[in-house]
């Protein structure tokens, strides 16, 4: 081979994007974790069994470099979480050995996924922010109203004392951001040993949240984008999208390009914005600078946009071999599942939402066969964790109405 290998890593739902979108395109795709996930049942992806970066970070890099230092090229570093690229920017002298990185050297990265960090570079780049204060003690949140306040961790992921990554989920059972009253908020995210950040809720649903995503050029100039709206996210709220449809960007293009140059970022990144009703105004909630869950929304529509990071980083120039074709929606297979057995309420979503999600999950995973090729768990080797899947998510679906007939 005369091209550099991609190792992305952990295996997850987003390294599967990623693995379809390179090896698709003739890159060989190493997936590397301490167990299997989606991306090692993918036709494109050799599993590589590694230590987990969550229980120790030196051993997790101790083991990706020993691997690495025996390919004939270095290969190409893809975090497909921020737990990763943690780990990534702690053993950045290390990896830099025997990896290429997609994006620029320590400490910006660090900015980028600190919302602190994030807000006030957005803010002196004139790029619209919710209103937003750090929170030390939570006796500073005291007396505020919880109608229009939320709490969120300025990082969801931090290493911890004992050498691994300790996550805001394990910390709080939430996911990105706590509601309700905020001093108590504040007080679990402290608890939790995250960085407490009060902010403005800006109002108004799930469906105005727009994001931008792009990759640019060392040189601070886009490569490609293209932008796309989040109809419904799981888990509610404050989650991943689980419909998500290509859309015209808005004019928020500029200000993205604008806050990352003048970060000094280069490489593949997600921006989100929601739009206020109230002004008409979007404001900026996140920045992810790695590979996320519906990144084939893009590819499938000709937008290759980890591939053009891929060639920005090693200097090659390799050109996807699949065509662009006329998909506009994505739905997350297993987001619906898990949707309708956890979140699903007949009266708050509709009658209308369970066939929408089944069958725009169906075309979803007809697309990915048609455009990759990719049988996944049509492979007899994935029956038995696919079958043990389809066992907890009933028993899960049985404790639930139990629950509701009690009730």
């Amino acid at each position: 081979m005369n091209q550099p290998a991609a190792f992305v890593f952990p295996d997850n739902l987003a390294a599967l994007a990623a693995a379809r979108e390179l090896g698709s395109a003739g890159i060989r795709v190493f997936v590397g974790g301490p167990y299997r996930g989606p991306a090692s049942r993918s036709r494109f992806v050799t599993f590589l069994p590694m230590p987990d970066l969550y229980e120790s970070t030196r051993e997790w890099s101790d083991a990706v470099c020993a691997w690495a230092s025996l390919q004939p090229l270095p290969p190409v570093l893809f975090p497909s979480e921020d737990a990763a690229l943690l780990a990534a920017e702690k053993h950045h002298d290390d990896l830099i050995r025997y990896f290429v990185k997609p994006y620029p050297a320590p400490g910006i990265i660090d900015r980028i996924i600190d919302k602190r960090r994030l807000y006030e570079a957005a803010a002196q780049c004139g790029v619209p922010v919710p209103q937003s204060r750090e929170i030390h003690h939570a006796s500073e949140a005291a007396g505020i109203k919880a109608s229009g306040w939320l709490v969120k961790p300025a990082l969801r992921y931090r290493l911890d004392s004992r050498g691994g990554v300790h996550t805001f989920r394990q910390a709080t059972g939430a996911t990105k951001a706590i509601g309700g009253n905020p001093e108590i908020a504040s007080r679990e995210v402290l608890a939790g040993g995250f960085p407490a950040i009060l902010q403005e809720a800006v109002p108004g649903g799930f469906e105005n949240l727009v994001t931008i995503a792009l990759t640019l050029g060392r040189d601070g100039h886009l490569r490609d984008f293209f932008a796309a709206r989040k109809q419904y996210e799981y888990p509610e709220p404050f989650g991943d999208g689980l419909i998500v449809r290509l859309q015209q960007d808005p004019g928020l293009l500029p200000s993205c390009v604008r806050l990352l140059t003048e970060m000094g970022y280069w490489g593949i990144c997600d921006i989100e914005f929601k739009r206020d009703p109230s002004s008409g105004q979007y404001k900026l909630l996140d920045a992810n600078p790695r590979v996320w869950l519906w990144l084939t929304l893009g590819t499938c529509a000709g937008h290759h946009l980890l591939l053009l990071a891929y060639n920005e980083a090693t200097g090659c120039k390799v050109r996807p071999t699949m065509s662009a074709n006329n998909a506009r929606t994505w739905v997350s297979p297993r987001g619906s599942v898990a949707f309708l057995v956890r979140c699903y309420r007949p009266a708050r979503h509709g009658l209308a939402l369970p066939p929408r999600l089944m069958i725009g999950a169906v075309l979803t995973t007809i697309g990915n066969w048609r455009n990759f090729r990719d049988p996944l768990h049509f492979r007899p080797s994935s029956w038995p964790e696919l079958f043990s899947a389809g066992v907890r998510l009933l028993q899960q679906g049985r404790r639930r109405l139990a629950r509701l007939r009690s009730g």
